[in-house]
């Protein structure tokens, strides 16, 4: 039998309670492939402590920090949170999700089995993931964003998340060696519901600029109108059992009945249009 190969849980959340982040399901879902879980929020954030209150596991730990650093309204603040959580995990792996992403428990076999495969080759520097995004609901993803990302990365200090937090790179300023992990992750930060989904854009957006910026850009933006389902699938899988209150909860469906024509964005111009401004074929503003 290959030995265990001990790993370490990371993010950083600020806002939960406003911006409904699944922060305590994204955790749940990790716990059963960690041995600990280390999470950064934001100091005297009491929403964020609450939301993550209904985790009840002596491997969960939060770090406090500060975002309101000198590098705010550069873009940096979460990669400097995330090095902060990376930091403080101890195990030879650490598996990082952000607080609107969840892990599907029928994907750890497929998780622990490529640990225990490439754990052995030190060449190897992170696992990938394919991402499911669900765009203004439950049952619809969008395949415009982000196709794959490292998640699962060699905790051995050669790595560090940059810019914006989206994923990893080594410090030595060489390409990082990655392998699939066959498995997927669940985001979740589209589907949240409108006045949730508002409050998230402008936190995010005050990471980037300045007030007026902020205002400018999704001040004036109706709620419902931040999310776009008319560009997304219809999904028919099953979600991960951690989500399955919340669900239940919010409706599966947070876009009403904007979801694309005949169920396929294939028959809407903007999805074409889309396309070609996520290969900057068209200016993205």
């Amino acid at each position: 039998m290959a030995p265990e190969v001990r790993v370490s849980g990371f993010s950083i959340v600020r806002g939960a309670g406003e911006c409904d982040y699944p922060i305590a399901e994204s955790v749940r879902s990790l716990l059963p492939l960690v041995q600990e879980m280390v999470v950064v929020v934001h100091r005297g954030d009491d929403g964020t402590r609450q939301a993550l209150s209904a985790v009840r596991d002596s491997r969960l730990a939060l770090v406090e920090a500060d975002w309101d650093a000198g590098e705010r309204r550069r873009g940096l603040t979460l990669s400097r949170l995330t090095n902060l959580a990376l930091a403080h995990c101890h195990c030879a792996w650490a598996f990082y999700l952000q607080a609107d992403e969840v892990v599907h428990e029928d994907d750890h076999n497929a998780i622990r089995a490529a640990l225990v495969r490439w754990n052995g080759r030190p060449r190897v520097d992170a696992l990938s993931f394919r991402y499911l995004h669900f765009e203004g609901s439950y049952r619809r993803v969008n395949p415009l964003r982000y196709r794959r990302q490292c998640r699962l990365v060699r905790n051995d200090g050669r790595l560090e998340s940059v810019r914006d937090a989206a994923g990893f790179g080594r410090r030595d300023g060489r390409r990082m060696v990655t392998r699939s992990s066959g498995a997927r992750i669940f985001h979740y930060g589209w589907a949240l519901a409108p006045e949730a989904l508002k409050a998230k854009a402008i936190a995010l957006a005050r990471l980037y600029h300045d007030d007026m910026e902020v205002a400018r850009r999704v001040g004036a933006m109706r709620a419902e109108d931040l999310a776009r389902p008319d560009l997304a699938f219809p999904w028919a899988g099953r979600h991960p059992i951690v989500m399955a209150e919340r669900i239940q909860r919010q409706g599966s469906d947070v876009g009403g009945d904007r979801g694309a024509a005949l169920g396929t964005p294939l028959l809407n111009p903007g999805f074409y249009a889309a396309w070609l401004r996520k290969w900057r074929v068209l200016p993205r503003w």
